[in-house]
């Protein structure tokens, strides 16, 4: 499920601060449609929350995240945190954000990005051109990287890590 955008708005009303590349998304028929349903909600209930919101033509929702932000100098909150998320998206891999969050080797990004689009190792060593050997040597190289013991473990912290909107650094 992919990050589509995060708002932050100011006591629950006007948006004062939006995520890279969520700019278009405040001047679409999208954005009036989740705006109007989350501030439904927070004037029901303040605190946070998760509604869905059927996307224009209804084909799918959106999913969004409502949270309360509290301002620590004023002590006071009513600002919230949007994050709008598209559960039918696709996951985009960010090998050079992987490389770098876990120290890949080049190698070791590919068999990850093989990984990462269901092939098992035999698959992903035929994909690659390199022998199941080879594969089972780059598992266990990022067995230790990511700190686990299994290849269930490997995919559940490289699809927490892939679900992260990071960008590679330049």
């Amino acid at each position: 499920m992919e990050l589509a955008t995060a708002v932050l708005l100011r006591d629950g009303v006007d948006p004062v601060a939006v995520s890279l590349g969520g700019e278009d998304l405040l001047h679409s028929e999208t954005w009036t449609r989740l705006y109007s349903a989350a501030r439904l909600s927070l004037s029901r209930d303040p605190s946070e929350q998760a509604i869905s919101v059927l996307k224009p033509g209804g084909n799918g929702t959106w999913l969004v995240y409502l949270l309360p932000m509290y301002d620590p100098a004023t002590r006071s909150n009513g600002s919230h945190l949007v994050l709008v998320f598209d559960p039918e998206s696709e996951p985009r891999i960010q090998l050079g954000s992987l490389q770098a969050m876990f120290r890949l080797t080049k190698a070791e990004a590919r068999l990850v990005e093989q990984l990462l689009m269901g092939r098992t190792p035999a698959e992903a060593a035929e994909a690659l051109g390199v022998t199941i050997h080879t594969v089972r040597t780059y598992l266990k190289r990022l067995y230790g990287k990511l700190g686990v013991s299994s290849q269930a473990l490997l995919m559940r912290k490289l699809l927490q890590a892939v679900s992260l909107p990071l960008r590679p650094a330049a």
